[in-house]
């Protein structure tokens, strides 16, 4: 991706799309953004600023700004189903499956432009869900599919209770995210992570 935009819009291209354009560069520069401060306090100012883009190659590519936000979602969905799949590949037994699932997730919570930002997700979507009739939509295909996917993996290593015991982890993983935005630091959230895992095994 380059920032600056081309002397002249490509051929084909909308105007005032830089040549070079990388979509998914774009919009993890806008997830981040939006996890930092919100989607309410996101401008399309403070999106320009973040991807390098002016407002039309944006809208061209993107949309409005909530369409923008609903893609850095459905982002958000996609990696955690690779997560999910790089977890599942490991083979771990049960108390090592989620230890190491909650560990990775606090690593990425622990991340941001700004510091600690949580999750996109459960951080901003949940405020923006009250109100959005898509926003609640798109969070909540979001947990059914953390819900789903979390079962599937503490049913294969094992787990008496997958289905209860996959509701307590979201709900650590979501906690978590919030206590990371809150800045409790790292060992905490780690002995979290630690003690759920022996709770669940």
């Amino acid at each position: 991706m380059t920032d600056k935009p081309s002397e002249a819009p490509a051929r084909g291209r909308s105007r005032g799309r830089p040549r070079g354009f990388d979509p998914d560069a774009v919009l993890k520069a806008a997830s981040e953004r939006f996890r930092t401060q919100g989607y309410a306090a996101t401008s399309l100012d403070d999106l320009v600023e973040a991807t390098g883009l002016a407002r039309p190659s944006l809208y061209a590519a993107f949309g409005d700004k909530r369409a923008l936000y609903l893609a850095a979602l459905a982002r958000v969905s996609a990696r955690a189903e690779r997560g999910f799949d790089a977890i599942a590949a490991q083979g771990l037994e049960l108390r090592k499956l989620v230890e190491i699932m909650l560990m990775f997730t606090i690593d990425g919570y622990l991340s941001g432009e700004k510091g600690p930002s949580g999750c996109l997700a459960v951080s901003t979507a949940s405020a923006e869900s009250a109100s959005d009739p898509q926003v609640r939509a798109a969070l909540a295909d979001f947990l059914a599919m953390e819900d789903r996917r979390i079962e599937e993996l503490l049913a294969a290593a094992g787990s008496a209770h997958p289905a209860a015991h996959a509701r307590i982890v979201a709900a650590v993983i979501h906690s978590l995210s919030v206590r990371a935005r809150a800045g409790e630091p790292r060992e905490a959230l780690e002995q979290i992570a630690r003690d759920c895992a022996a709770l669940v095994a």
